[in-house]
């Protein structure tokens, strides 16, 4: 990754220069023209065109050869088939940044794509910086460098603030812009990086992390190229305090490659970047509104200090949506504390009800403006609460402003964040132009406010967890195996049969059943006396990797005819399922029984690597799909949280008087899988294994099923 400080001329320049720029307004090169001299920026403007001899009263040269100086960066509006060729000249000026806003490059395809390799190639040479091609721009608010086209700036300000915010769709990224906007949410640097041919998200995502007007860094993200880099920028995030809150588009598995395991199949893109946020301290979002409530929260609210959550309501109906909205995302509603209850008991008649949720239905304030705002003062001072709610309905005109400005009063003097939900439409405008205005932070949707709240409560506990896990050294959790070892059994071998995978998952001394491969029926049955009956049977072939559909898996057998028969027979249903496939034996196990079955498995993401994978069995991941995940490799914090995330969670901790089951040894194999998945990953594609029965607290667990894909393995590529 390239220094940061690389990207400065581009961010923050001291003088401009615009190939293509034109008189015509509604072109990119006038555009730009027209939003520099319209937005005050105080650099040098250098327009380029050889048609005119000057616009807008400035200079314009026929050429970047011919300016007075290297400009710090240059923006380039000309056919495709000419940036090239601009961008050689820009560096033989010395320009060491550019933005290519003309589009017809790989967005195209074909030709198209060809010609982005070659500005690659050209970029590496000359050492340039390029955020492009087909990108509407930059725009520094605390410069006035609007060096974009998008027409957020067609209005007569654009607002400084402390949000910076990067998006990969342009048309979207100005549409999000002009809303916050409307909101008087103001930012740092809007960045659209285009088509990436250099500058991508994560670059610009850094530059911001290290900004030191920035506080709160939001994108809207279609691909992360480079896993590595983000992951660390997102661990540099945290340790600045920058949250960082990301709008992820496409959601959907289509396309995605069908995988040999439950794990592959279950571990879509989409839940892997969801992990990779939720596994290093990025907040993800669902859509705009939900981007534009977290973003203004976190602009201006301060952390809080715990989820105990105090309303002051102007309608009773609203107070238990917000209940009910609390208890959905994990929120408390607590008692007030005596002593609140006796400083509000002084000012308030005999009738009123001194709760929380507080209802001002009752018209109380008659003593005024000082007197509401004393009140909810002693409310949100109280030492049960860290967040404060308003919630407000129809209260509109002059009485909204004034209600408005009580609220305001309180987040200013309350040391806990202190929000707005306001029911009403736009007759309470008044009031919502005076929180728009504050550190109360308004908001038009319940859900919102507490989601938002939810996803500030998460990153404040997330990254008090983060900084306490730096300081006493204990990010990763390490479990140890015997490498070698492990990869002796892989060498040579194309394809592993259920027993070779297990007998890796020894090297990791990861639990599993009792077995042994049999190659009679006679063995086979000696093989079970010596396990202990009722046994399990199963097809042994490295070709035959789902046993069920070959038919070759026989339960609960208790005898030795039994056995023998079924051997006989497991070996002709193989041949019969799979006349090519080479047939080992048949695999005798011990039976489990009393437990509850898990799924583990680690697959590999195209974007970030190797991810693990936990379920419940059954109809939890069959149907419902009720898995979580992780990027590895994973520490011990991760490994719990993912058994509490699962909706299996309830049954795993003895729900309806069933025993608890052992989460230790669920943590343990987590940990010691991902072991074995960093050590191996460069021969393995998938690990699957299921059911894994986890027996009652202090009894451990057992792998009874587990699948190994090799890298070359055919399967791994079905």
């Amino acid at each position: 990754m390239m220094m940061d400080s690389d990207l400065t001329p581009m961010l923050s320049p001291k003088s401009v220069a615009v190939i293509g720029a034109s008189p015509e307004a509604g072109s990119v090169g006038g555009l730009v023209l027209n939003y520099l001299i319209k937005f005050g920026y105080q650099g040098k403007i250098y327009p380029v065109n050889p048609k005119y001899g000057d616009l807008q009263g400035i200079r314009c040269y026929p050429s970047i050869k011919e300016i007075p100086e290297a400009a710090d960066t240059v923006l380039v509006s000309i056919a495709a088939k000419y940036v090239i060729p601009a961008i050689q000249d820009c560096a033989a000026r010395g320009i060491k940044t550019a933005i290519i806003a003309t589009a017809g490059f790989a967005e195209l395809g074909g030709e198209g794509k060809k010609l982005q390799e070659e500005l690659h190639q050209v970029i590496r040479q000359q050492g340039m910086r390029v955020c492009g091609p087909n990108c509407n721009g930059i725009v520094n608010f605390y410069e006035n460098a609007t060096l974009c086209f998008s027409r957020f700036m067609e209005g007569d300000k654009i607002h400084q603030g402390n949000i910076g915010f990067i998006t990969q769709s342009g048309a979207m990224g100005g549409s999000f812009i002009d809303r916050c906007q409307d909101r008087n949410m103001g930012f740092t640097y809007y960045l659209a990086p285009g088509n990436e041919v250099d500058v991508d998200v994560v670059d610009f995502m850094s530059f911001l992390v290290e900004d030191e007007n920035t506080k709160v860094i939001t994108a809207y993200v279609e691909q992360i190229r480079d896993a590595q880099k983000f992951l660390q920028v997102a661990r540099r995030a945290v340790e600045k305090e920058k949250p960082i809150i990301i709008l992820k588009v496409g959601v959907t598995q289509a396309g995605a490659k069908a995988a040999a395991s439950h794990t592959g199949a279950l571990a879509g893109s989409h839940r892997v970047y969801e992990a990779a946020f939720r596994q290093n301290g990025v907040i993800s979002v669902e859509d705009f509104d939900h981007l534009l409530a977290t973003a203004k929260l976190f602009s201006k609210s301060k952390l809080p200090r715990g989820n105990r959550v105090g309303v002051l309501s102007s309608s009773g109906g609203g107070s238990i949506m917000l209940a009910d909205r609390c208890e959905k995302y994990g929120l408390e509603m607590p008692s007030l504390s005596d002593k609140t209850k006796e400083e509000l008991g002084k000012l308030l008649p005999s009738f009123a009800t001194i709760e929380n949720p507080m209802d001002l239905t009752w018209g109380a304030f008659r003593g005024g403006p000082e007197a509401e705002q004393k009140m909810f003062k002693i409310f949100a001072d109280d030492e049960n609460l860290d967040i404060i709610v308003f919630m407000m309905t129809m209260v509109a005109g002059e009485r909204a402003r004034g209600r408005a400005i009580s609220m305001v009063a309180t987040a200013a003097h309350v040391d806990k964040p202190c929000v707005t939900w306001w029911a009403a439409g736009n007759l309470a405008g008044p009031g919502f132009r005076i929180l728009d205005e504050s550190s109360n932070i308004l908001f038009k949707s319940p859900d919102r406010c507490v989601k938002a709240l939810k996803a500030m409560l998460d990153y404040a506990r997330f990254r008090n967890q983060h900084i306490g896990l730096q300081n006493v050294d204990q990010k990763i959790t390490v479990r140890t195996g015997d490498r070698s070892r492990a990869q002796e059994l892989l060498r040579g071998k194309a394809g592993l049969t259920e027993h070779q995978a297990k007998l890796i998952l020894d090297c990791y001394e990861i639990p599993r059943v009792r077995e042994a491969v049999a190659q009679s029926a006679r063995q086979a049955a000696q093989i079970a006396e010596d396990l202990g009956y009722p046994v399990a049977m199963k097809i042994s072939s490295p070709q035959i990797i789902h046993k069920t559909e070959a038919g070759g898996v026989r339960l609960n057998l208790t005898k030795k005819t039994e056995v023998k028969d079924t051997y006989r027979e497991l070996l002709r249903r193989g041949e019969s399922y799979n006349p090519d496939a080479l047939i080992e034996g048949v695999l005798i196990q011990e039976m489990v029984n009393g437990g509850v079955e898990i799924i583990i498995g680690m697959s590999k993401d195209p974007t970030f690597g190797p991810t693990i994978m936990l379920g419940l069995g059954g109809i939890f991941v069959e149907i419902l799909k009720d898995v979580s995940l992780r990027v590895l490799p994973v520490t011990q914090k991760d490994a719990e949280e993912m058994i509490r995330e699962i909706k299996g969670y309830e049954v795993l901790k003895g729900a309806r008087g069933k025993p608890k089951m052992d989460l230790k040894a669920i943590t343990d194999i987590l940990l010691k899988v991902s072991a074995l998945s960093m050590d191996l990953g460069d021969s393995i594609s998938e690990i699957d294994l299921n059911p894994v029965i986890i027996l009652p607290e202090g009894r451990g667990a057992k792998v009874v099923d587990a699948m190994i894909v090799r890298r070359t393995d055919p399967t791994s590529e079905s």
